[in-house]
């Protein structure tokens, strides 16, 4: 084995032994022939451990780290501070990836001499619905090597734009030289670590070749019912991606001054918040977490960010409806 493989697979598995086998399978389909598999076991409590063991005879250079469950973004860090491949990758193991992802985007990495190689996969629903691209083709296509913002301006224009960590391919020294990691504790860590890794990507290539599979499924932590309390969990989220977001902004001005969209997805983001509000029943925990929204400074920051007519005009339809409640705290 090459003491540094082409590619870091770093993978975190929480209570995922039902999905395991098809991933390692996935995996072994792969056909690479230089690789690191880097499981991060964050806390599981099911049979995980024993899929692993049973599987890791079969796949190639696996390295397992038992931590106790700190989240997604504390089980990636994990993997990455180990990490020895010259790319780097962050699957996730209840989704499906098809033969030959990983080569074609190592193919597209080693020619473009790419910071970062990505491709498109499809959303694949558990109840039967019709699965379909992540990007829509007419709306993104194929592209040559371009600056990483230059990409991240595209995608954004199109308004389809996913902010994921999976359908990419990193080059390791990149995501070092900038010592980017993911925020731990945070659902939607991707928002950011997309973002700020595309504005600082000088080398990017996608293709709308689809290779990824992403289900969305009863168990995924992203797609269980709401309650008030995890209305107001994910309120705080995006209170902080939208604070994530602005500092960013702030870091790269240069390059964000031609990106309209870095700011529109502020206010778009932000207006997802205020739709989280309209959904919560009791009227006191509504108060609490408006009076955050507002003395954190979030209004004003969703405001300052939404620069076209449309989106002060729903912002500003909602502002009196929400306002009342901070003022009644």
């Amino acid at each position: 084995m090459n003491p540094t493989p082409l590619l870091s697979i770093v993978v975190a598995v929480y209570n995922g032994g039902k999905f395991l086998a098809q991933f390692f399978a996935c995996i072994e389909q792969q056909q690479l022939a230089s690789y690191e598999l880097i499981l991060v076991n964050d806390g599981s409590t099911d049979d995980s451990l024993a899929v692993i063991d049973a599987w890791r005879s079969k796949l190639q250079n696996v390295t397992l780290i038992n931590q106790q469950n700190q989240g997604v973004s504390v089980a990636r860090n994990a993997g990455l501070a180990v990490a020895k491949g010259k790319y780097l990758t962050f699957p996730d193991i209840d989704d499906k990836l098809y033969p030959g992802m990983f080569s074609a985007l190592l193919a597209m990495a080693e020619k473009g001499a790419l910071d970062v190689a990505t491709c498109n996969g499809r959303y694949v629903y558990e109840k039967k619905r019709e699965s379909h691209p992540i990007f829509p083709p007419d709306r993104l296509a194929s592209t040559t090597v371009l600056p990483g913002h230059v990409w991240l301006k595209t995608a954004l224009d199109s308004r389809k734009f996913l902010h994921v960590t999976w359908l990419n391919i990193y080059r390791r020294a990149f995501i070092e030289q900038h010592k980017f990691h993911f925020e731990p504790g945070l659902r939607h860590q991707d928002i950011p670590w997309t973002t700020e890794v595309l504005l600082a990507a000088e080398r990017v290539q996608y293709t709308s070749d689809v290779y990824y599979d992403y289900y969305i499924h009863s168990e995924s932590v992203s797609h269980k019912p709401d309650n008030d309390d995890t209305l107001m969990r994910s309120a705080r989220h995006y209170m902080k991606i939208l604070e994530m977001l602005d500092a960013i902004n702030k870091r790269y001005p240069d390059k964000v001054r031609h990106i309209s969209a870095c700011r529109w997805q502020i206010a778009k983001e932000g207006l997802g918040i205020i739709h989280t509000f309209d959904s919560m029943k009791d009227e006191s925990k509504k108060r609490i977490i408006i009076s955050e929204f507002f003395d954190r400074g979030i209004w004003q920051m969703i405001w300052k960010n939404a620069s076209s007519f449309r989106l002060r005009w729903r912002l500003g339809r909602r502002y009196f409806r929400i306002k009342k409640y901070h003022t009644a705290a």
